[in-house]
């Protein structure tokens, strides 16, 4: 049994040494791959992809740090930590470029909870069904979380019955409705089960745009459900707010939701036939959607740590469109005019 032990920390002792010189050989690869860059400025520093290899550009001298390497991935840009993997081993650098390394590990199944356990670990309640004709409304708890419902209301996909908000001081609902033929059209209901005007059971689809609201002024995307054709736009989507003010009425390429980051979205079709960038906070657009760049998603950089699903954050980032071209992936900026990426690969 001693002899056992003894042969086992030896393992063990081996294993820790071999994984540190490796560790340790990768970092200084890493470090080497950032040989050129402006250490003072790495929030200059962008990804671009050319098939199956990723190199670096610096966005303010217009210059290649790295050619396309088939061993790195960026995942996230310096914002202010870079992080990607290299030769199998993730990386963080930080902007004082300060790099740690980590070998990735297989997910333990025992360590992610399950519904029950989150469940049991919050004040969560199911909301309750009422079957009764004198209840037509809905309920909330004191946080404005549903509590009951009429059981004539219905969503779908796990979505709860009713979605409560706060508007002028009291509780509204967006909910659906059961037609004849068995399809579902929403509207809005106050708590007592009362219709709004503008908002009887018409839509396909009704959601928050809690980007966009205050409890006077809230606003909603109507129809904007994921579009099933490459070629066309959501004709019979629109935004609307509680006093029935339209915007934006068959413009959208898809649902924007929150946006990418900051209440920016890279509003797209599925197959990218048309794209554009859409400020989910102001309900406008910063590039209408067109034909010509494919732009497939946002990105920022900062030199500091920011919650890009606020708004509030935006005027500390420099925010990147991601554009897609045949086997090319780079950066542009909103404006569309600077192509980030070396000189050989522009057209």
């Amino acid at each position: 049994m001693q002899k056992l032990k003894i042969i086992t920390i030896l393992f063990l002792s081996i294993s820790l040494h071999s994984f540190s010189q490796d560790t340790k050989k990768i970092k200084q690869e890493i470090t080497n791959l950032f040989a050129k860059a402006d250490k003072n400025n790495l929030q200059n520093i962008l990804s671009f992809e050319i098939k199956d290899k990723t190199g670096l550009f610096d966005a303010t001298t217009n210059k290649t740090i790295l050619e396309a390497n088939k061993n790195l991935y960026i995942g996230k840009l310096f914002n202010p930590n870079m992080e990607g993997s290299y030769k199998g081993y993730d990386f963080i650098i930080t902007q004082k470029f300060e790099i740690t390394v980590i070998k990735p590990e297989e997910p333990n199944p025992d360590l992610v909870p399950t519904i029950t356990e989150y469940k049991g670990s919050t004040d969560y309640e199911e909301p309750v069904a009422v079957n009764d004709n004198d209840f037509k409304g809905f309920t909330v708890n004191e946080h404005g979380r549903l509590l009951k419902y009429s059981n004539t209301y219905v969503r779908g996909n796990g979505i709860p019955a009713v979605s409560p908000f706060k508007y002028k001081g009291k509780y509204y609902g967006v909910t659906g409705k059961k037609t004849e033929n068995n399809a579902i059209k929403y509207g809005i209901i106050d708590t007592d089960g009362n219709t709004m005007p503008h908002f009887d059971f018409i839509y396909d689809k009704i959601y928050q745009n809690y980007m966009a609201s205050t409890e006077d002024d809230f606003w909603f995307a109507i129809n904007a459900e994921d579009s099933k054709s490459c070629e066309k736009l959501l004709e019979q989507s629109f935004y609307m707010n509680m006093n029935g003010e339209v915007k934006i009425k068959g413009e959208l390429a898809d649902y924007p939701g929150i946006g990418d980051c900051f209440g920016l979205d890279a509003n797209a079709s599925n197959c990218l036939t048309f794209t554009g960038v859409f400020d989910v906070t102001n309900i406008k657009w910063i590039i209408k959607p067109q034909t010509k760049i494919k732009i497939r998603w946002l990105d920022y950089t900062s030199k500091e740590v920011l919650n890009s699903n606020e708004s509030e954050g935006r005027s500390k980032a420099t925010i990147y469109v991601r554009i897609y071209e045949d086997n090319l992936t780079y950066y542009m900026d909103l404006n569309l005019k600077n192509k980030y990426l070396p000189t050989k690969y522009k057209s």
